[in-house]
Parts: C-alpha cells; sequence; structure tokens
C-alpha cells in the first residue's frame, strides 16, 4: 500500500496532540542486556544498553580491561556483537576474529574464498553469524567455532556488488542489503531462510516498469535499470509486527535530474518490508527527485512512546540535511508534525516544487558557514540546484549521513554526531558523469554531538567538538545514564545523557580508522561476562574493553588529525601541466561511454620538479586563464586557449597557485 507522503502543513489535529513521556519500552525493544547481539545493539538499533553497573557515580572508577592488537596489522571499523561470552568483529581485510569477551583472547579466525566489506560488520542469531560478501554472497557461520554453516550465491542475472552493512535476523528470517546503487545499477534487500540460506523473497529498491512506483519515473527512458536506490545501512526490525525497515540511497545518475524526472521511487525513502515475503507494507520519502546524492545511511531506530496519551509504535529516520523524522512504524505517518515548503527550482533538473521538513530542530547548519570555505569559493545551502554555471560551491553535503544514531528510554532521547565539514559539490555538462564531492587545502570543520527529545523533536543539549564526526561511530548510551562515544584524535569519552557534560575520558593513543570522510570514531558495544559489565569498541588496529577497576593504562596521545584540509593525493614528477581536460567514463554497468569536458581542471594537480626548473601550462580549454602565486611571488599572465606560459622556479619549498580568474582551478608544486 502506497502511503501519501505529500503531507500539506500537517495532520490534521497533529498540533493539538499532547506529547507524553518516554513509555516502557516492549520486550522487542527493550535495548540490549548481557549481550549485544547487532551493530546498533538489538533489532531496533537503539545502541541502547540496560546495563547500570557502570553509571554517573562509578564511571569515575572506568579502566581498560584488555586490549588486543588485530593479526597482521589488519584495521577494524566494524560494530563489535557480543554473544555466549564471544566478542566478534570483522576486518577490512575480510576476516572475521572471535574473542574471549572477558579477556581477549583470540579463540577463533575466519576468512571467506571471496573478500566482502569486513568494515560493515556482521548480524547474529539463532547461534549464528550472518555477512555479506564482495559479490552478492551470504554466508552463515557457527558462532562457537567459526565454521561455515550455509553460503548463498546470488542469484543468476543479479550482478556481483557489494554487501553494503551487515545483515538483520528476527523470526528465522536473515534480512541483507546490497548497494551498488552509485555503480549504476539498483539497490536491492533480500530475505534469507536462516537454517538453509534459500532465498524466500527479493525487494529492488527502484521499480521495474508495470510495479508500484514506476509511474515515478520516465516511461520513455530505460535509466530506471540504473536508478540507484544504494542500500548502505543494517536493517533494524520489529518482530512483534513482523517488519524490516531500511533506508535507502540517493537515485542515480546522481547530479542528472534532466534524465530522470518524476519523484523517483523508492529512492531516499524508508521502507517497512513483510519479514516473511518482503511486500513492501508502507514506505515514506524523505527526498523527492534528488540530485544532491544525499542518500539515507544511517539505521532506522525504533522506539516506543506515548502521544496524547496513547501508547504509540515509533520509528526515527535521519536525513542528511540534519533533521529527524518520527514516524509511526506501523503506518508510515507522522507522529509529530510534518510540513512541505517550497525548495529552490530549477526547470532544467525537474526539480520537485516542495520538500518534506519535520517541525523541530535541525542538527547543524542549513549552509555552509562562510568562514569555512576557502578564498575563491561560495557557500552554498542544502536544497540549491547543482548547476554548471557555478562551479565553485561548496554545500553542507552531509550533517547527520552515516554515524548511528542512539536511543535511550530512560531520557527519550535521540543521541546525533554530525559533520559541518562542507564539500566541493560541481556537475558535469553531461548529467551521465558523476563527479565526486571533495575538499581543498584551506577547508574547515567542525563537529557537533546532539540530544534530541523525542517528544518534541527539538535540541535538549548540544556540544561543539573539534572534529567533523558524522562518519564514525556515533554513540551508544546506558540505562546507567552515560553516554559513550570515540573522537577521531583517539579519546575515548563518557557522558552525561541528560546533560552532555563530560564525567571521564581515556586516551587509546590511536586515531579512529579512516573512513569515507577522514579519521572517525569507531563502533561501542556494552555487555556483561560473569556478572561485570563491559564497554568495547574496535579502533583502527586494536580491540579495547573497559571495566570498572580495570588496570591497563591509557597511551600517549597521537598526532590529532587535521582540522583544516591540507593537500591531498599523489605528487607528480612534472614541468609540464595542462590547464582543462576532456575525459571519457567508461559506464560499463550501463554499458555507455560519457564524456565530459572540464575547462578547469588542473593535471596534475600537484607536480614536483627541481630548484631552476621551468614549468609550462598549456591551456587545453575555451577560456583564458591566468595563474598566480599564492603568496603573489609570480605569475605567467593571461594564457589564451591553446595557448602556453612558463615561469622558472628558483626558490625551493611548496608553492600553491591558482587561476585569477577562475580561483577554484589550484594546484601546487613542489620545489626540490
Amino acid at each position: 500500500m502506497r502511503v501519501a507522503h505529500r503531507v500539506m502543513a500537517v495532520l490534521a489535529g497533529m498540533a493539538a496532540l499532547s506529547v507524553g513521556g518516554a513509555a516502557q519500552v516492549g520486550r522487542s525493544l527493550a535495548g540490549s542486556g548481557q549481550e549485544w547481539t547487532a551493530p546498533g545493539g538489538d533489532l531496533a538499533s537503539t545502541r541502547y544498553s540496560r546495563l547500570t553497573q557502570i553509571n554517573r557515580d562509578t564511571v569515575r572508577k572506568l579502566g581498560a580491561a584488555w586490549v588486543m592488537e588485530l593479526p597482521d596489522r589488519q584495521i577494524s571499523r566494524a560494530s563489535p556483537v557480543v554473544a555466549g561470552g564471544l566478542m566478534f568483529v570483522t576486518t577490512t581485510a575480510g576476516q572475521v576474529i572471535a574473542v574471549d569477551a572477558a579477556t581477549g583472547a583470540q579463540r577463533w579466525t575466519y576468512r571467506p574464498d571471496t573478500p566482502f566489506n569486513g568494515n560493515r560488520g556482521m548480524g547474529m542469531g539463532d547461534g549464528m553469524l550472518f555477512a555479506g560478501l564482495s559479490d552478492s554472497t551470504v554466508i552463515a557461520l557457527d558462532q562457537k567455532t567459526g565454521a561455515l554453516v550455509w553460503k548463498k550465491e546470488r542469484e543468476p542475472g543479479i550482478p556481483a556488488q557489494a554487501m553494503s552493512a551487515a545483515p538483520a535476523y528476527a523470526n528465522g528470517v536473515v534480512v541483507a542489503v546490497v548497494s551498488g546503487g552509485d555503480n549504476f545499477a539498483r539497490g536491492r534487500i533480500m530475505g534469507l531462510d536462516a537454517k538453509t540460506g534459500r532465498q524466500l523473497w527479493n525487494f529492488e529498491v527502484v521499480p521495474a516498469p508495470g510495479q508500484p512506483g514506476s509511474e515515478t519515473w520516465p516511461k520513455d527512458s530505460d535509466v530506471w535499470k540504473y536508478g540507484g536506490g544504494a542500500v548502505w545501512m543494517t536493517p533494524s526490525i520489529d518482530p512483534e509486527l513482523g517488519l524490516a525497515y531500511v533506508g535507502t540511497g540517493n537515485a542515480v545518475p546522481q547530479f542528472g535530474g534532466e534524465l530522470r524526472p518524476g519523484d523517483n521511487l523508492y529512492t531516499d525513502s524508508v521502507v517497512a518490508l513483510d519479514l516473511r515475503t518482503g511486500a513492501l507494507r508502507w514506505h515514506y520519502q524523505l527526498i523527492r527527485h534528488d540530485i544532491w546524492e544525499h542518500d539515507l545511511s544511517a539505521p532506522m531506530v525504533l522506539y516506543d512512546t506515548v502521544i496524547g496519551g496513547r501508547p504509540r509504535k515509533g520509528i526515527a529516520v535521519s536525513r542528511t540535511d540534519g533533521y529527524l523524522f518520527l514516524l509511526d512504524r506501523q503506518t508510515g505517518k507522522p507522529l509529530l508534525p510534518i510540513e512541505e515548503r517550497p525548495v529552490k527550482q530549477l526547470a532544467s533538473q525537474h526539480t520537485a516544487a516542495t520538500q518534506p521538513f519535520p517541525v523541530g530542530d535541525r542538527i547543524g547548519p542549513e549552509c555552509t558557514p562562510k568562514d569555512l570555505v576557502p578564498p575563491g569559493f561560495e557557500p552554498g545551502c542544502y536544497f540549491d540546484p547543482i548547476t554548471t554555471e557555478r562551479p565553485n560551491v561548496f554545500m553542507p553535503h552531509m550533517n547527520t549521513r552515516f554515524a548511528p544514531f542512539s536511543y535511550s528510554a530512560q531520557t527519550g532521547f535521540f543521541y546525533g554526531t554530525a559533520c559541518v565539514h562542507p564539500k566541493w559539490v560541481r556537475r558535469a555538462d553531461n548529467g551521465w558523469v558523476f563527479i565526486f564531492p571533495s575538499r581543498v587545502p584551506g577547508v574547515m570543520q567542525y563537529g557537533l554531538i546532539t540530544a534530541l527529545d523525542s517528544r518534541t523533536n527539538r535540541i535538549a543539549w548540544q556540544k561543539k567538538v573539534p572534529y567533523a564526526v558524522c562518519a564514525g561511530s556515533g554513540t551508544s548510551v546506558t540505562a546507567g545514564g552515560i553516554l559513550f562515544h570515540q573522537a577521531p584524535d583517539g579519546t575515548f569519552l563518557a557522558l552525561d545523557a541528560k546533560t552532555g557534560d563530560q564525567v571521564w575520558q581515556f586516551q587509546t593513543g590511536e586515531v579512529g580508522a579512516p573512513s569515507g570522510n577522514g579519521p572517525g570514531g569507531s563502533p561501542i558495544a556494552v555487555y556483561e561476562v560473569g556478572g561485570q559489565q563491559y564497554v568495547a569498541l574496535s579502533n583502527n588496529r586494536h580491540l579495547w574493553a573497559f571495566t570498572l577497576g580495570g588496570q591497563v593504562p591509557s597511551r600517549p596521545a597521537p598526532a590529532p588529525p587535521p582540522a583544516i584540509v591540507g593537500w591531498e593525493g599523489r605528487i607528480v614528477a612534472a614541468t609540464s601541466i595542462a590547464l582543462g581536460s576532456e575525459e571519457v567514463f567508461n559506464i560499463r554497468t550501463a554499458n555507455r561511454k560519457e564524456a565530459w569536458t572540464d575547462p578547469y581542471s588542473v593535471t596534475p594537480i600537484r607536480a614536483r620538479l627541481a630548484v631552476g626548473s621551468t614549468v609550462t601550462w598549456t591551456n587545453a580549454s575555451k577560456v583564458a586563464h591566468t595563474i598566480v602565486a599564492r603568496d603573489g611571488s609570480w605569475t605567467t599572465g593571461p594564457i589564451q586557449p591553446g595557448g602556453t606560459a612558463s615561469v622558472t622556479m628558483g626558490r625551493a619549498g611548496a608553492h600553491d597557485y591558482f587561476c585569477k580568474d577562475h580561483p577554484w582551478s589550484l594546484g601546487e608544486l613542489t620545489v626540490e
């Protein structure tokens, strides 16, 4: 059944409803207890532990109980899961490792024949661990021994794509998700029989012609075949309702809105699927006709609450721009008001006239703060159309995109972490070509840790931190009133869940494992073994576990990650530099070759040469360029299309330069 999602203003009478306190959560959504059996702690992805041994009064006694270095200098970015006294973690090298959760002693390892995205972790249930491999294969391992129980090969005709998140398990069904959407394919969600691996159902995020939702794609085009909707998150499951909840990714081609007029269902949506059949029960689209690459990437948080004196089953869905949508997880209708607001328009991109906005507070800014952007660039805002006429815009890009939220049934707060770290977002003249958002030297950043009240969708407290933290561990919270967070600089923090005040810290000596947006924090699990409560994190090359009275000492602080972006990428030995380029993109999955002419490119962008060498710029574009040193010490003068200009570099050092007419054309010379 399709739920109407163009909700003008609010549901009638919603504003008049009083919102009560957090209800006693049902048994299936009560958070984790002695074990941490999913990446989000429980099937509801609350990252909430009912354990209270570590609390506001005792947290000062918290210390490291053990630390284990991962074998072969492997790295882990995956959330540990814990059951039966064992902790399980996956590594980026594609290995599964089991350790004693009380001591850190290694028990067994497993390395599949096919590599897999080990930073996504595993699901757990019925005595097994479940993981997705890089070719859309799913495996089940015995928890006690690591032996392979079954292996489900991908169905014929389904392309090999990355399994982009840990599967989830409930009621005998394994729900596994496939990305691939950004690679000109369609995201998919699969239901498998947990005992045998037999496929029960398959849900394609982008519908084929004739299926419900296909009317939101152009009828005279096969673009739907490459339509995107990658799935990046572990599903959340309500076993009592028999529903699996998954957030989907952006439409593809990412910035080519002219190629796919329409709302483009079911991209950028939360879909509620029948656990047994995969049938779509309801959906809610958070962004219609996405032309900004605003995936839904943070897991859905299921929670129980009281509104107007009536118990309600809620689901919290995070949108990239920092808004939290609070919906009824039975029906998909808003629990708290959501209104339609007009957004900026560009007819050539078929922009949607309005987008939904919750009535409440946003985490992070609507527009890029001007003081974070380097000279020569313009700040942009969410829902600004991306055009070739504005090639130098820095967008907010992602406030809350990847890091998971947590939810405390005790405080009624959601806890989210955010990036304020803008990216250079531009598009090509060819809508099929996707230019990855990037950063340039001089971009600054900060992060936010925020508590959002589930009863009002308003900020209860907020803390500014030095680093962008939307792509790391997020937070985990306990009934002891403690909120745990791992900072990118290696500091493990405990905050008061009610106030946000810091109550404890520990230095692990290692920056967080790198993510797509720089160093991130580490996933955190809370569990109990032998009557003792532990808090564990996988941090880069190590596993740590903490308990009251732990005696392993902290380590010296590592060199912190940079707060200001510097030059990145390979330095090439060269004395000839091209201005402007034409590239041909081979889009194999769509059987296409598409060209892009970029008049502003610099190749190589970082060059190395000897003192006294002469460097020559050749203008291969159709616009004039004037190259000047950032410090004003030299200039090429105007270089007309097809022309050249040279400068002799007599001084050693790093020399930044840019085009006076197009300051977003820039490069670096390393003179030795």
